[in-house]
């Protein structure tokens, strides 16, 4: 952790997770823009990292691997922001753990698509989400112990859980029967993308601040 203290000593820790939402956007709004028939309503995000289903596909899949990269930066550099504001080092040690976890799903689905690699990329789904859910409640749990963190801050991370755990719902039904509530289940994951991509632009701009 020596190397990392000295990196956030010189860099915040928030924008780390500026610059890797910033990249992810670089490659996903180029990437929509020439998806044949985009829509919230029936275009995964995967989708736009298939060859031949996008002409951007490549791009936008280093771009979203990278994100990944800077996401787990951000995390530790969080890990060590709440532990020097007074934090449990064990709870903030495991909510650590299970971002990073989360965070290396998305280097997964970025290296994965949903087309070549569909039992892969399914298996990374699982890795980012459920991680995810655990560590937004663990941060949750960990700012509301912490008076430097308002309530509102801490309830963030609970709504933002609240768009994992709906498209969870919906991606495991759509699993047991696949017609079933397939256009909710594509909404539901890009509002979790956004939602995620709050969380990370928020809770940086929240401790950047303090």
């Amino acid at each position: 952790m020596e190397k990392l203290d000295k990196i956030f000593e010189k860099i915040h820790a928030s924008y780390f997770g500026f610059i890797g939402i910033a990249i992810f956007l670089v490659g996903a709004i180029p990437a929509m823009l020439v998806h044949n028939s985009f829509s919230l309503l029936t275009t995964f995000i995967s989708e736009l990292s298939v060859p031949g289903w996008n002409d951007l596909a490549i791009f936008f899949s280093v771009c979203w691997f990278i994100t990944g990269l800077f996401m787990i930066l951000f995390i530790l550099g969080f890990t060590r922001y709440l532990q020097e504001k007074g934090a449990s080092t064990k709870g903030t040690w495991i909510a650590c753990i299970l971002g990073v976890v989360s965070a290396i799903g998305i280097l997964m689905l970025a290296l994965f698509n949903t087309r070549d690699f569909d039992a892969l990329h399914d298996i990374a789904q699982y890795v980012f989400f459920f991680p995810g859910i655990l560590y937004l409640f663990s941060y949750a749990y960990l700012e509301y112990k912490l008076s430097e963190f308002p309530l509102w801050q801490a309830l963030i991370n609970i709504i933002v859980a609240f768009f994992f755990i709906l498209y969870l719902v919906l991606f495991i039904v759509n699993k047991v029967e696949e017609t079933l509530l397939v256009e909710a289940k594509v909404l539901a994951e890009w509002l979790f993308l956004f939602s995620n991509l709050f969380w990370f632009v928020e809770t940086g701009a929240f401790i950047l601040k303090k």
